[in-house]
């Protein structure tokens, strides 16, 4: 029986594929210890691991945190240094338990990664990247595009002179201040597990066996709760711009109920925590309008699918085999949205191009496209023989070595 430890960011679309990881390596007989914020306590707790919670500087929901439709490089800097504050005080918690208990094997998010690769190489112990959407390799990143276009950060914004101070402290705290924070930031873990397949990996053919494409892993949810369609509805439609809030989408749910109020459609809303469902009255009998659900429910009754493309919610979709129709609002959902466009399986609408005619337009114009319904279908496939939990589980017990 082995020991693996798990540290995570306190997101959805982070939490959620390793839930089924975690059951699987229970059910194999391992140990496992999840550290991770307080708010996603219970939901692994129902994995059977053990959990070390801590209090996060993170938002209860970022349902009411609204990104901004310009990221500027202030907000570039100022991220960052959230990011390695969230790990840091993560590291703060489970340091004293894991000291006296180590794991056998650390897995760690892309996001969050800096408490976990502290104590990788401190104690010499074998380390997974866990990574929720496209990755990238020494040779080639498929950010490289998007990087020209980023935001100028000012390399001696407050946020990152205050950055650098922090990891450099903490790397001397645990006796790594001769590892360099450009050779910490690189990283060196012996596997990487990415919850897309790999056909929809772009540059696909330069990542090696360290890259270990298992696709999105949708089992252990079912705490989340279930959704039925009321008996008789048309076919169901989803839309919902992901567990992070946007700005000005009020505006956007309305038009969403203007465009499939009179169509053969059960529109299904997950507004957010930033939209009151109130103002969205009076609404047509065939749609529900909710704060949040839990998507596979309704993914699982659904023929259609509107969304921000989040890497997440896309995999979600792609496996019921549903073409889905994208808004990107971000750098990284612009490369999932062209990928969805480039490999046929999906629409894109850009944002100032929405309106409630040009929604119903598109969700028409992909009902009926057999291709993208086929070519959805052979992702669909993909994902399932991509190997899931089980997989990633397989290729975590590699690295045990002899216990």
């Amino acid at each position: 029986m082995a020991h693996i430890a798990f540290f995570n960011y306190p997101a959805h679309s982070h939490v959620n594929p390793t839930l089924s990881i975690v059951s699987e390596l229970i059910g194999r007989g391992h140990r496992v210890t999840y550290v991770v914020a307080e708010q996603f306590a219970q939901g692994v707790k129902e994995t059977g691991a053990t959990v070390l919670s801590y209090d996060s500087l993170a938002p209860e929901s970022w349902g009411t945190v609204a990104i901004p439709a310009n990221v500027t490089g202030d907000d570039v800097a100022k991220a960052a240094l959230a990011h390695l504050s969230e790990a840091l005080r993560a590291l703060e918690t489970a340091e004293p338990v894991l000291a006296s208990d180590r794991p056998d094997v650390l897995v760690y998010d892309a996001f969050g990664y800096a408490g976990g690769r502290i104590l990788a190489r401190k104690w010499g112990v074998p380390s997974v990247l866990s990574c929720t959407t496209f990755v990238a390799n020494e040779t080639f990143s498929p950010y490289a595009k998007q990087s020209r276009r980023a935001p100028v950060i000012d390399p001696q914004h407050p946020a990152l002179i205050e950055y650098g101070e922090k990891l450099t402290a903490a790397l001397d705290a645990h006796g790594l201040g001769n590892v360099s924070i450009e050779e910490f930031s690189v990283g060196a873990e012996q596997k990487n597990l990415v919850y897309l397949p790999k056909t929809f990996q772009i540059g696909a053919d330069t990542f090696d066996d360290r890259f270990v494409f298992v696709g999105p892993c949708l089992g252990g949810r079912e705490f989340q709760g279930r959704w039925q369609p009321p008996a008789g509805a048309d076919p169901v439609l989803l839309v919902t711009m992901g567990s992070f809030a946007y700005e000005n989408q009020l505006g956007f749910f309305q038009q969403c109920v203007e465009a499939f109020a009179d169509l053969p459609r059960h529109l299904v809303l997950a507004v957010g925590g930033l939209v009151d469902p109130a103002h969205l009255q009076p609404l047509p009998a065939n749609v529900e309008v909710h704060a949040w659900l839990p998507q596979l429910p309704v993914l699982a009754h659904a023929n259609g699918f509107i969304s921000h493309a989040g890497m997440g919610s896309t995999m979600e979709s792609l496996a019921f085999g549903i073409p889905p129709v994208v808004i990107p609002r971000t750098a990284e959902q612009d490369l999932v949205a062209d990928q969805i466009v480039g490999l046929g399986v999906g629409r894109r609408l850009e944002s100032v191009d929405v309106t409630a005619e040009s929604l119903r337009a598109v969700i028409v114009d992909v009902s009926s496209d057999t291709t993208t319904w086929t070519r959805a279908a052979d992702l669909a496939n993909d994902i399932r023989r991509a190997g899931g939990a089980a997989r990633a589980a397989d290729e975590i017990e590699t690295l045990f070595g002899e216990l």
